[in-house]
């Protein structure tokens, strides 16, 4: 035993070496479970039955802590020299030699007994041990669809780092009992900067730091950063099934490296003194399938099993997600030849979102006429709470009529629409939700405001009133807005939203604290509040010349004799 901690504690120092040299391993054993190891100043090599000493000591220690681990066969350490050591396709035998590894990185390596027998899942490979304690703050109103849509977004962040020229492909195929994402992203492996178990890990997402890089720019903010708490992936496996398998490879990676996801185990599984939480993963090889979706070697496949879904509604939910991501998956506004550009391959159980002719949206559209009336409002925000930093949020208001046509109104005609789609509507014309708002390109589906103070013009039953009440306004947000937990609604008490929120009416005292300033743009050029307003009014009641077909009379028509 001394002559094992010797090896393991030895000093190899250049005269110039101020700093020691640390390698952090975690271990494949052949028993299908995984034990770290970290080595300070191993030297250049050490010869396999040292290092395999080492592991045993390890492994001992963590069957003290595990108690799963004490219910696996014990690994056969009598060996000898059939022990080798394999690393990302690659063998080592006789010898350890740290030159094939990265100081202070984690690597994983696989200790095969020369069995022949090996698996591809190992018990507490991955640590998903909380950064706080987040469980506390599940979402609330989860559906499957917000729950589905969380686990899209992580997808469409991963594609929207590939490489000009790289294929962005989305792919959800939902089953009565089975989801699977998959998503043709950067990918993860077992690196610290793309590591998988960050993933897994409430409160470790590798998007969260990305959200100032989604403030400002051009409209419609197609820059999907979405992340904001770091447990919308973990939260959406557990609400959706019992148990879910991550598989996920980057092009720097050889191997596919696994994390399975079980809410129940993973609990059950937590240390004797309840401060950590260890999952089961391992690494295998990719699939002819995975290779022939993402070409360019790089992916991340997300599947859920013992979930619930009636698939009668297959086609509600094709048209949902095509409402929720319609500018990713077609969008006029990202072309300089005016062409449709999809920035975003979206399949949905085989079907191509652009493809769908359904959806709430494609029925507005449908029924929307003339030109449009837009224009840019920049928030910021100056408060000593806020450390005297100043925030920015930035909008686009959209303003679309939809006319009455021969005495009906098109907005009857878009609810009659989606009930004929399946959807269901309990709006009519009167409480129809005149105010759509996309934060960053994806829709919040809770957002059905009746309408903003500034869209109310007119004195009552006036024609330009009852004209007013047929507009549509369509918002696009930047990051600078924050979302509720579950990203379906605005989050209501922040100031971006409260401004937004009362935008055209005369603001309280208490509004007037919170320092919210705003500077509008129209085409391009500042424009004050009353110059606006005016130019809105007098567009509405061109859209009503122009577009709107009253209903007769009921008097007959003039006979000519």
């Amino acid at each position: 035993m001394s002559s094992r901690r010797s090896v393991k504690r030895a000093l190899i120092l250049d005269e110039d070496d101020d700093e020691d040299v640390v390698y952090s391993f975690k271990v494949l054993l052949p028993n299908s479970t995984s034990v770290p190891l970290t080595l300070t100043n191993p030297g250049p090599e050490m010869p396999m039955e040292s290092f395999v000493n080492l592991v045993k000591e390890e492994y001992e220690k963590a069957r003290k802590s595990c108690l799963l681990m004490t219910k696996r066969r014990r690994v056969d350490w009598n060996l000898g020299g059939k022990f080798h050591l394999e690393s990302d396709g690659e063998k080592m035998k006789g010898v350890v030699r740290f030159a094939a590894f990265k100081p202070n990185l984690c690597h994983i390596i696989r200790l095969d007994d020369g069995s022949g027998v090996s698996s591809t899942m190992y018990e507490n490979l991955w640590d998903l041990t909380p950064d706080t304690d987040l469980l506390k703050e599940l979402p609330e109103n989860y559906t499957f669809e917000t729950a589905l849509a969380d686990l899209i977004d992580n997808s469409l962040q991963a594609v929207w780092s590939c490489s000009p020229g790289e294929r962005r492909l989305i792919s959800v195929d939902v089953s009565g009992d089975r989801i699977l994402v998959f998503d043709t992203g950067r990918g993860m492996d077992s690196s610290d900067e793309n590591a998988i178990d960050k993933w897994g890990k409430i409160g470790g997402s590798l998007h969260r730091s990305e959200k100032t890089l989604a403030i400002g720019g051009k409209p419609p903010y197609l820059k999907p950063f979405f992340g904001m708490f770091g447990y919308g992936g973990p939260y959406a496996c557990m609400f959706l099934g019992r148990r879910t398998l991550v598989s996920a490879k980057t092009k720097e990676s050889k191997k596919v490296f696994t994390l399975q996801y079980e809410k129940e185990a993973l609990i059950d599984n937590h240390s004797i003194s309840g401060k950590h939480w260890k999952t089961g993963g391992g690494m295998r090889d990719p699939t002819e399938e995975e290779n022939k979706l993402s070409p360019h070697g790089s992916f991340t496949q997300v599947e859920i099993f013992e979930s619930k879904f009636d698939m009668s509604k297959i086609y509600q939910l094709q048209c949902r997600l095509k409402d929720i991501y319609f500018p990713y998956i077609q969008c006029d506004e990202l072309s300089k030849t005016g062409r449709t550009e999809r920035p975003v391959e979206f399949q949905v159980s085989g079907e191509d979102l652009a493809e769908i002719a359904g959806g709430e949206l494609a029925i507005t559209n449908l029924n929307s006429k003339g030109e449009e009336f837009s224009f840019q409002i920049r928030f910021t925000l100056t408060s000593e709470k806020r450390k005297g930093r100043p925030q920015e949020a930035n909008a686009r208001l959209k303003f679309v009529y939809f006319p009455i046509v021969q005495g009906k109104e098109s907005i009857n005609k878009i609810l009659e629409g989606l009930q004929e789609e399946g959807c269901k509507v309990s709006e009519n014309f009167q409480t129809f939700g005149r105010v759509s708002i996309r934060r960053l390109g994806r829709l919040l589906p809770e957002v059905r405001w009746d309408s903003i103070p500034f869209m109310q013009k007119g004195f009552r039953a006036s024609t330009l009133q009852k004209s007013c009440r047929r507009v549509k306004c369509f918002i696009d947000l930047d990051a600078g807005f924050s979302p509720t937990p579950s990203k379906t609604d605005l989050a209501s008490q922040n100031p971006f939203s409260v401004a937004l929120r009362n935008f055209g009416s005369k603001p309280t005292d208490k509004e007037k604290d919170t320092d919210v300033k705003m500077v509008i743009h129209r085409e391009g050029k500042p424009l004050g509040i009353t110059q606006l307003d005016q130019n809105y009014q007098d567009w509405v009641m061109k859209m009503h010349d122009a577009h709107d077909e009253e209903a007769t009379s009921g008097e007959d028509e003039a006979i000519l004799v």
